[in-house]
């Protein structure tokens, strides 16, 4: 498949100030988006239209997920509060505190029967989604410093942090396996064949971490990333390593022999912070701290 070069035009602006986080509903036909702004817009990257805002954050958002049958999603954000919320009516249906400080990542699992958030407090916290309860499920504990990200795969949760290390809870058998980086942390993403993890780290480099062993199979450089989080992703069905930059660029790597295959200038020269790529066809959105959300296609 392509790779999605050409910058549709015009960028989506209705964000103030610089846009965190932005991602796909299942099907890819919609994007959420979230920032400082406290705002999280859902829009059609095909028309290039907005459809709906949600408003109910205090402080700026910075992570957004959606439920396999995309009828709600979870945020998250400075506001040290989750969020659960129905998509069509726009209204928070759930609202979950108890983090000391700014929760930076969510996730839904497989069914959206628990969502798990992890938070500048080192702590990532379970909830369960069917139950009315205010308190946890499960607080788990071992990071040393901010959680920054996490994703919740099966019976496991990935996390990454600013400690340096990545772990992986297999909460069936009740397992930990602790890799260490020796960087912090700032996104982990597993492969589709669940065979490996994409890490980023604040050293300039993505790692792709075997998952058995903990060996490193590929380095992936000539990006920039030494002081903000900005997120990594698989593209193409793990054909391509996509990510951000603080110089305002889009980098892509083959995954096999590292090399960048694709450099795109945007966001007006300012940190790119997030990319997410369409399951099925050669299309990606990024977002940065121009304020802009911008959908690429193959041209």
């Amino acid at each position: 498949m392509p790779f999605p070069t050409y910058a549709k035009s015009p960028p989506l602006r209705d964000h103030v100030g610089a846009v965190n986080v932005v991602t796909y509903n299942t099907t890819g036909q919609y994007i959420l988006s979230g920032g400082a702004d406290r705002k999280i817009i859902l829009w059609n990257p095909n028309q290039l239209k907005l459809v709906k805002s949600y408003n109910a954050h205090g402080y700026g958002v910075l992570d957004i997920a959606v439920s396999f049958d995309n009828s709600k999603f979870v945020s998250c954000g400075g506001d040290r509060t989750i969020f659960l919320w129905d998509v069509s009516t726009g209204i928070t249906t759930r609202r979950m505190g108890g983090h000391m400080s700014r929760v930076n990542t969510v996730d839904f699992n497989v069914d959206a029967s628990v969502i798990a958030s992890g938070s500048y407090d080192s702590n990532v916290r379970l909830w369960d989604c069917k139950s009315n309860s205010q308190k946890p499920i499960q607080i788990l504990e071992e990071a040393k410093d901010s959680i920054t990200s996490l994703q919740i795969v099966g019976n496991e949760i990935i996390t990454g942090s600013v400690d340096g290390c990545v772990r992986v809870y297999d909460l069936r058998k009740g397992q930990l396996t602790s890799d260490y980086i020796g960087h912090p942390v700032t996104s982990v993403r597993q492969s589709t064949d669940e065979a490996c993890i994409l890490i980023s780290s604040l050293d300039n480099t993505i790692r792709l971490l075997d998952k058995t062993n903990g060996t490193v199979l590929q380095s992936f450089k000539g990006h920039e990333n030494k002081e903000f989080r900005i997120s990594s992703c698989f593209g193409d069905n793990d054909v391509f390593v996509v990510s951000g930059s603080e110089n305002g660029k889009v980098v892509a790597w083959d995954l096999l022999s590292g090399r960048i295959v694709h450099e795109l200038s945007c966001h007006s020269g300012e940190v790119v912070s997030c990319v997410t790529y369409h399951t099925k066809k050669p299309q990606m959105v990024t977002c940065g701290a121009d304020g802009s959300v911008q959908v690429w296609e193959y041209h």
